[in-house]
């Protein structure tokens, strides 16, 4: 059974933390759930957030950032969401909106060589990301979730 125990760990507390650490405006991350109508992705812990519009958010495998990163199991870097062809698709991408984020960095928390969760870092009001963004994998990830799979290529 590849199942983590999520009650383990403080997610809210070192999402604070990381948020902080890393100088970012916005933190989240999303975890999937399963549902009589199959998986859905939800952002479970935020810090930083402008309002609970996030709670409503609910992503399948494939749509949204979290979903497109559960997905390929690759980051997605987003260094200027004013950028046309994400503006079109905006609407894609709720959390952008909810959260007003001009810039993110989206990374896949594995687990078991198996995606398991989205960690998103964004900024606000045109500030660029941290040089941070330039070497996701000094970010460790959290709570027994990695931000790198470990697998030998």
């Amino acid at each position: 059974m590849n199942q983590i125990d999520f009650s383990q760990h403080d997610y809210q507390d070192e999402i604070d933390r990381l948020r902080d650490e890393y100088q970012f405006d916005f933190a989240g991350i999303a975890l999937p759930s399963e549902d009589h109508a199959g998986m859905k992705i939800k952002w479970r812990y935020v810090s930083g957030n402008l309002n609970e519009r996030y709670r409503r958010i609910v992503l399948r495998n494939g749509h949204g950032i979290a979903g497109n990163v559960m997905k390929t199991g690759k980051p997605m870097i987003i260094p200027d969401t004013t950028d046309d062809a994400i503006q079109n698709a905006l609407f894609d991408y709720p959390i952008l909106m909810s959260e007003q984020l001009t810039a993110l960095i989206a990374i896949p928390l594995w687990h078991n060589h198996r995606v398991k969760g989205v960690l998103l870092f964004g900024q606000r009001d045109q500030k660029p990301l941290p040089h941070i963004a330039n070497d996701i994998s000094s970010i460790k990830g959290v709570g027994g979730l990695t931000s790198e799979d470990k697998v030998m290529q």
